[in-house]
């Protein structure tokens, strides 16, 4: 399917120019063959189709005629779509060696093929499971230096004045974090933008996106969710987990790389879109239950956006690879966080544990929430219409990488500057118990014994700053 044959142009009469001697480039940008160029230059009046190989996975390279200019893809408009893009055969060609070698399967072969299926979706939950808990481990380490840097440096110019530098500071930090994230993306890997579900939901529809399922779009998304995190965009490392499990399931399951040019010899018999397509759905639900915790969600996930709903195998496994991975991730954790063996951290996101009286709901409350949800539908509707035509204005003056990236520093900036001046304003001081479980307290302008509460929303990862909204009683 990589390589396929594009018809270019028909015509039953050909014009005088071309006849004597303009010959018609083709996609590729190569020449005419020799025999096209010997019935064109005699007095044929009909044309044969004019053919051309284009190569949807590698880029056009050909070198130009300094005399004339060759079109390196069909002239076309912007409604179209480009030919790097193709349909993925899910559909298996059931030819003659097809059937043959199916019929040369024995039952012991057939057996470990399922095995081997049952295998690999252990390997992308584990595999999995290890991302999430690295994206969440360098996360907090490197949020943890930037706010100890800053609280020292706020505390250092409380009293002497000066504050400003604080502020600098705060916005260089946050810019240079974001800064590293979105060169990285904006010039070696732009299908790395974003949170890449809509990519996966377009591949596990038969759609091939070039590059979306690469090691090099992995590693270019892990830095660059860990570089939005720490500098402070209101971003979430949930999303990319969806991304990331699909690029593990891809290439775990066709046992090699195209970036690294390495072939391991291993599950050759997987490598078809069909397989390929299930084991993606499988790394897709393994990414929804690192970062929710949610391994029935990830299921529903995969098989909603394409998993076949009658092969009840298919379910299995996906459910099982979301299990390894929620494992994984929980196991992992609770070493880093000196509590082995206990899986009180099912995903990236955490509300924490409840207490079972003090989630007691009267009757009054209802209308509250029912309240809450409309005004939060309103809001969250004007926040679609607000980024559909800010969208507009980004793909029509934001193009340039350059750009990109400017724009991201610029928000980094500004929501440094605003956070700044939220703590410096605020005036809720709460007393510092000899128990408390704030990491970065902030005294600012509040009095000894106490901390600036606003400051403790801020000076924290957005997981711990929930937590802290939930279950601080102050």
């Amino acid at each position: 399917m990589a390589n396929i044959t594009k018809k270019v142009s028909w015509s039953s009469r050909g014009d005088e120019s071309a006849l004597v001697g303009e010959e018609t480039p083709l996609l590729n940008g190569s020449e005419q063959p020799r025999l096209l160029r010997q019935m064109s230059s005699g007095n044929t009046i009909f044309q044969i189709d004019r053919l051309s190989t284009v190569d949807l996975e590698e880029e056009i390279t050909t070198e130009e005629d300094p005399g004339r200019g060759r079109p390196k893809e069909i002239p076309h408009n912007e409604k179209l779509l480009s030919l790097k893009f193709e349909s993925l055969d899910y559909d298996n060609i059931e030819n003659q060696l097809f059937l043959e070698e199916e019929r040369r399967m024995s039952f012991m072969s057939f057996r470990c093929l399922e095995i081997s299926r049952w295998v690999i979706c252990g390997l992308i939950g584990f595999l999995t499971g290890l991302i999430a808990c690295f994206i969440d481990i360098v996360v907090e380490q490197l949020a943890g230096i930037k706010y100890k840097v800053i609280k020292e440096n706020i505390v250092k110019f409380t009293e002497a004045g000066g504050l400003s530098i604080s502020l600098i500071l705060w916005a260089v930090l946050n810019s240079s974090f974001v800064m590293l994230g979105a060169v990285m993306v904006a010039f070696f890997e732009p299908i790395a933008a974003g949170s890449g579900i809509p990519q996966i939901k377009c591949y596990l529809n038969g759609i091939k996106i070039p590059r979306v399922v690469r090691l090099k779009t992995l590693v270019i998304k892990v830095c660059g969710v860990i570089c939005s995190v720490v500098g402070g965009l209101a971003v979430g490392k949930e999303g990319p987990m969806i991304h990331s499990g699909a690029v593990v399931a891809a290439g775990v399951s066709q046992g090699r790389s195209t970036s690294l040019k390495r072939d391991f010899k291993i599950f050759e018999y997987f490598r078809r879109d069909t397989e390929k397509r299930d084991f993606v759905s499988a790394g897709a639900a393994a990414g929804v239950s690192a970062a929710f915790g949610a391994p029935v969600g990830g299921v529903l996930f995969s098989l909603e956006e394409g998993a076949s709903f009658w092969n009840q195998m298919l379910t299995w496994r996906i459910f099982f690879a979301s299990m390894i991975s929620t494992f994984t991730l929980n196991f992992f954790l609770s070493i880093y966080h000196n509590k082995p063996g206990d899986l009180s951290n099912p995903g990236l996101i955490n509300f924490g544990r409840f207490e079972s009286e003090a989630m007691a709901y009267n009757l009054y409350e209802i209308p509250l929430f029912i309240a809450m949800g409309a005004v939060g539908g309103i809001l969250g509707a004007l926040f679609n219409f607000l980024n559909y035509w800010l969208t507009i204005f980004r793909i029509r003056y934001v193009h340039r990488p350059c750009l990109q990236v400017m724009e991201a520093m610029l928000v980094a900036a500004v929501t440094a500057m605003v956070a700044f001046t939220m703590i410096y304003f605020s005036t809720d001081c709460q007393p510092l118990g000899p128990d408390h479980t704030e990491e970065y307290p902030l005294q600012l302008f509040c009095a000894d014994g106490e901390y600036n509460s606003m400051a403790t929303a801020f000076f924290n990862t957005p997981e711990r700053s929930v937590r802290s909204l939930f279950h601080n009683p102050r």
